[in-house]
């Protein structure tokens, strides 16, 4: 055991080097850096612009309409100074790019049972980018459903005077029941999807991030082992084959779990940046989680142990066939075309719906080690333990396997020979 932690420190020394230090550093630094500058650049941006309403019917009902938007969170800008086309002319509205207009004669047509409209005008200059035009046209589409409400408010004030208009616009609310294993609670379907495919959707990309990167390490000090006749010398060497196999895959494991921490953590501040929903995703279903937890959806300390171990012999099961992947390259530059195999393998189960897939292709996703841990957070949320645990003792046994495989590889010649040429090379 003392043999394998020397090596392990060795090809930990071998892949921890300073340019992947600053990579780990400047990943942060960038991240934070770029969801600082847009956060505070969309505050700034939604502070400066806000809508311009332009009131040509000068009403009861457009005074009730504008005292009803003013409440809203948008900046209301009152524009007295003519039609659209002077407002969208004039200079000191040149940054405004959300326009409202209610136009004369308005409440005249609703008294008389004639539709009419509330203009919006959005303006799109050349140079937008970012989010700019969606930060608009979320301004404009919030404008308009308030204008809509408090018109139909009037309406109904008017012709049901002994009603509440909140009563007549809906008059029977819907309610809404999640069933879970024989489990009822009172919760929005919305905010239990979500919570699902936030918990199904978080460890994919998270594991993504980690079997690419190590995968792609370790492919790449093999080949280039292999290319500088360096794996010769170590080969020469009597020590277990084995030892040589576990010890390059549990250092490419630890350098690329820093690595996908790095940029989780980067990415997590980016996102906090640019949305300004704080960096605490439990905040979008905070509301929900006593209808959550009497589901049963909310995951337990055992729960994340098992969704966790699911998720390490998903890892190992990349490495040990990228390591196989990498002991077939020809050299350093054929490793992006090996890692191919893997990426589609990776990607199949992610974007194919198990529920919805035929017979043929449920079998070819489940024979596909990383389908059993992306299914594994829903798994336990659902109570399917068992097949969770399956799913584990198969990655197990996959992983055996593919140590196996690379073991032997390692204890004849044909590692040194062994070449896979794509068509058209030399």
């Amino acid at each position: 055991m003392n043999i394998f932690f020397v090596l392990l420190k060795k090809e930990i020394k071998e892949l921890l080097t300073r340019q992947l230090l600053l990579t780990i550093v400047a990943t942060l630094l960038v991240f934070q850096l770029i969801g600082g500058l847009v956060g505070s650049h969309n505050k700034a941006s939604a502070a400066r612009s806000g809508i311009v309403l332009l009131d040509l019917d000068r009403t009861a009902l457009s005074g009730r309409v504008t005292k009803a938007l003013g409440g809203g969170k948008a900046k209301l800008t009152l524009y007295a100074g003519g039609g659209i086309e002077t407002a969208l002319a004039a200079p000191e509205l040149g940054a405004e790019n959300s326009f409202m207009v209610i136009p004369a004669g308005l409440e005249g047509e609703l008294k008389a049972g004639r539709p009419a409209s509330v203009e919006f005008y959005s303006r799109f200059k050349k140079n937008a980018s970012g989010l700019g035009p969606a930060m608009s046209a979320s301004r404009i589409r919030r404008a308009a459903q308030a204008a809509s409400a408090e018109i139909s408010a009037w309406l109904l004030e008017r012709n049901a005077p002994g009603l509440a208009p909140a009563f007549l616009m809906d008059p029977a609310p819907a309610r809404e029941f999640a069933v879970v294993d024989g489990r009822t609670a009172e919760v929005s379907l919305a905010q239990v999807i979500g919570f699902i495919q936030s918990q199904t959707f978080f460890f994919p990309v998270a594991v993504f991030f980690i079997v690419i990167l190590s995968a792609q390490m370790i492919m790449t000090a093999v080949a280039s082992e292999k290319e500088n006749k360096t794996l010769e010398t170590l080969l020469s060497s009597p020590l277990d084959r084995r030892l040589l196999v576990m010890s390059k895959l549990a250092a490419a494991s630890l350098i690329a779990a820093l690595l996908s921490g790095a940029y989780m953590l980067g990415m997590r501040s980016f996102m906090a940046g640019v949305t300004g929903l704080g960096a605490d995703p439990s905040v979008a279903v905070a509301a929900a989680g006593p209808a959550l937890a009497k589901l049963g959806l909310m995951l337990t300390t055992s729960g994340y142990l098992l969704v966790g171990l699911s998720v390490l012999f998903c890892i190992l099961c990349a490495l040990s066939i990228a390591f196989i992947l990498g002991i077939m390259a020809e050299d350093v530059k054929s490793i992006q075309a090996m890692m191919t195999p893997l990426m589609l393998a990776y990607l199949m189960p992610i974007f194919i719906d198990l529920s919805t897939a035929h017979t043929g292709l449920k079998v070819l996703l489940y024979a596909i080690p990383f389908t059993h841990a992306f299914m594994a957070p829903q798994n336990v949320m659902m109570g399917n333990y068992s097949q969770v645990l399956w799913g584990i003792a198969y990655q197990a046994a996959v992983f055996a396997a593919c140590v196996t495989i690379a073991a032997r590889l390692f204890s004849g010649d044909a590692l040194l020979t062994m070449r896979f040429r794509f068509p058209g090379s030399r």
